[in-house]
């Protein structure tokens, strides 16, 4: 049985959700006119942006986490989430409480008036309340969607970062990587640092950052990643350079999202920040859902979001290159909008039997449309199951030691996936 603060809580949601039913509306001009009402436009706190198509997720977290350890109390702001709601709001490490969420809900909803704010909206004002009622010192925000109608982006940051630009949301963003280079920018700011962690950036990264007179620094150019031998990777820039021990997080873009990361912190400093925080920090974090491993049942379960091409790749060479003795097998679903052929064509050589999920969300894809695609890469066995939870509990009940399992293609998927894998840890 619910608490009665927590059925608050959900009461909020559900309302929430059936007042803008998974509706995409990008601009500005709805959040700013409540942020104004609510005295939350310009908050006392600083502000990092991040946006990106892959890697905006650990990338706050390694700034999250080395901001934590230089003393800073901070405030992180991401979606969607996975299991609570909560998780997509903390501060100084703690999801922030039902209490102050609903307290935030309330508010925003008197400020509003008669305005109509989408679900994402109404949330990322929550957060901005909820980081003023704590007195944070910064606060890492992760854009939820492109970058320059992004409700996010209603706010001035003190540093931006483009984490990545790769072909996704193409109804919002546009069909190739200068339109979505040129969204992203648009988190910039005058005088402000924009940092690029994509090693080919689209030239609208560049254009849009002279366009609004930001500093760009670009990976490769004003800083710099190597992956070393012996568990290291150097990190430099202008400021310093850094042997460091790898990420916690598993695969090498790890450390391409780390350097974004250090990089955002230095500039956020105005100096290089201290090796042993930066290195305490990299080591410490883990993500869920993202590479994030567990053993179940004397199984791997490798959890992981990866819902487009880019992300497919970068999955399908770590299980190429991190081979094992058994089978792989995945469990998979993804919405209706994604590049249902290209992410089956980078992970179906790595794959040998697909557990198809339907999953319980309006704009989920189908698991017969996924079948038929997944069926023209020949011999890998397949499966559809009626929901995650029963793909993932096959999944894991057919594995032994010798194999492995791998949850991907949406946090739709992921989160079930980790109802599962909870309940059996």
């Amino acid at each position: 049985m619910l608490s009665p603060l927590t059925d608050r809580l959900q009461q909020w949601l559900h309302r929430l959700e059936q007042m803008q039913p998974d509706k995409i509306d990008l601009g500005l001009a709805r959040i700013r006119q409540v942020a104004m009402a609510l005295g939350v436009d310009q908050p006392d706190f600083r502000i990092i942006t991040v946006a990106g198509t892959n890697g905006k997720g650990s990338t706050v977290a390694y700034a999250d986490a080395i901001l934590t350890h230089l003393g800073y109390s901070t405030g992180v702001y991401t979606s969607p989430h996975f299991i609570d709601f909560n998780e997509r709001i903390v501060v100084n490490g703690e999801r922030v409480g039902d209490q102050l969420l609903c307290d935030a809900f309330d508010e925003i909803d008197k400020a509003r008036g008669e305005t109509t704010l989408t679900y994402f909206e109404f949330t990322t004002l929550a957060a901005i309340v909820s980081f003023g009622r704590a007195n944070i010192d910064v606060a890492v925000l992760e854009v939820g969607l492109g970058g320059r109608l992004d409700a996010v982006n209603a706010w001035d940051c003190d540093v931006a970062c483009i984490s990545s630009i790769a072909i996704d949301h193409i109804d919002w963003l546009g069909d190739d990587r200068e339109l979505i280079g040129a969204e992203k920018a648009g988190i910039a700011r005058h005088g402000r640092p924009l940092i690029c962690g994509d090693v080919a950036p689209p030239e609208s990264i560049a254009a849009t950052a002279t366009k609004v007179g930001a500093r760009l620094l670009q990976r490769g150019v004003d800083f710099h990643v190597e992956v070393m031998g012996n568990d290291q990777w150097q990190y430099r820039d202008a400021l310093h350079t850094a042997v460091l021990p790898l990420p916690a997080i598993a695969g090498d873009w790890a450390c391409d999202n780390a350097a974004v990361s250090i990089c955002a912190v230095g500039q956020f400093l105005g100096a290089a920040p201290a090796l042993h925080s930066v290195k305490n920090s990299l080591q410490a974090v883990t993500m869920t859902g993202r590479m994030q491993t567990l053993e179940v049942k004397n199984t791997r379960v490798i959890l992981d979001v990866a819902h487009n091409r880019a992300a497919a790749e970068k999955l399908h060479d770590y299980l190429i290159n991190h081979p094992v003795e058994g089978a792989t097998r995945a469990v998979f679903g993804c919405m209706q909008d994604k590049d249902i052929t290209a992410i089956v064509d980078e992970m179906a050589p790595a794959i040998d039997q697909w557990f198809i999920a339907n999953i319980d969300y309006p704009r989920a894809m189908g698991g017969a449309e996924i079948e038929r695609e997944v069926s023209k890469h020949g011999e890998a066995g397949v499966e559809i199951f009626a929901s995650v939870i029963q793909a993932t509990t096959a999944a894991i009940a057919q594995s032994g030691v010798e194999d492995r399992v791998i949850v991907f293609g949406s946090f739709h998927v992921v989160g079930p996936a980790l109802e599962v894998v909870n309940s059996s840890l």
